[in-house]
């Protein structure tokens, strides 16, 4: 039902069904901006999307996610890989509308990373959100841009869940940021945003520089193959929570089911 719903609120009628479902304070907050209208951060923007059955009250779970290159935030809540991950968990959807629809994280002074942050402020204006319980996720630059926010800001966000894209160099990467919760996906074939070399005899080298930062030792890993991904977790580490690393045989996607279930694994791990 609920997914049904969301699909419904891509379309023209969207408000009109919002009325339905939110009154008082909510639809306040709600026809500020979400949706087909955008939120506007100074000369920038973002597109939200709350639960369909949210009550208006509680306090929302988030999820920030990343286009990739050539796309927008609009587009974001329009993908069901995306959005029905969002509506089947309870979170507030943020899809942030990226520099000429691309990212800036190729060097440390990135202009996104202060952008996200304005974003997440004017986010907790508009809408009572759980600030323990924020999650970046991106695809390809998206997914490059929120390793960039989690060398920035570490800790600070509860999870980043990336989908095929790194920073590159990661044996020279140095971060400010800290250790942070990692879980990343990558295709062993694709070849937009190649998997680091090696991955194939050495998937750690995927997720390298969080293994590091982390203090995860390489044979400290849980290791089983699941729905056609080749799951690797490293826990114990010593400086901060564990790093998640997927692999499947696929190309640059993002993988049916991916989102889904990683973002219902963080949000278990973060309850209380």
């Amino acid at each position: 039902m609920h997914i049904a719903l969301h699909k419904a609120l891509c379309r023209p009628r969207w408000f009109i069904l919002a009325l339905l479902l939110w009154d008082g304070d909510a639809q306040a907050g709600f026809l500020a901006c979400g949706g087909l209208a955008p939120c506007l951060v100074g000369d920038r923007s973002y597109h939200a999307a709350p639960p369909p059955d949210w009550n208006g009250e509680d306090r929302l779970p988030v999820l920030i996610h990343l286009h990739g290159w050539g796309r927008r935030g609009g587009q974001v809540l329009r993908n069901p890989r995306i959005a029905d991950a969002a509506v089947r968990h309870g979170v507030l959807l943020i899809a942030p509308d990226g520099i000429g629809r691309s990212w800036d994280f190729w060097d440390e002074d990135s202009r996104d990373v202060p952008f996200i942050d304005r974003v997440l402020a004017d986010v907790g204006q508009r809408w009572p959100i759980d600030r323990d319980r924020v999650f970046i996720s991106g695809f390809s630059y998206g997914a490059a841009m929120a390793w960039r926010l989690a060398c920035s800001r570490g800790p600070a966000f509860a999870g980043y869940l990336t989908i095929a894209g790194t920073l590159w160099n990661q044996d020279r990467l140095k971060c400010q940021g800290g250790p942070a919760r990692m879980v990343h996906v990558h295709g062993l074939t694709d070849t937009v945003m190649d998997p680091p070399a090696g991955t194939a005899q050495e998937p750690w080298r995927t997720v390298a520089y969080w293994l590091r930062e982390n203090g995860c030792a390489l044979d400290q890993v849980s290791h089983r193959q699941q729905n056609g991904f080749d799951r690797r977790i490293w826990r114990g580490c010593v400086n901060g929570p564990p790093v998640s690393l997927d692999l499947h045989p696929g190309g640059h996607w993002i993988p049916k089911t991916w989102l889904d279930r990683a973002l219902g694994e963080l949000l278990v791990e973060t309850v209380g």
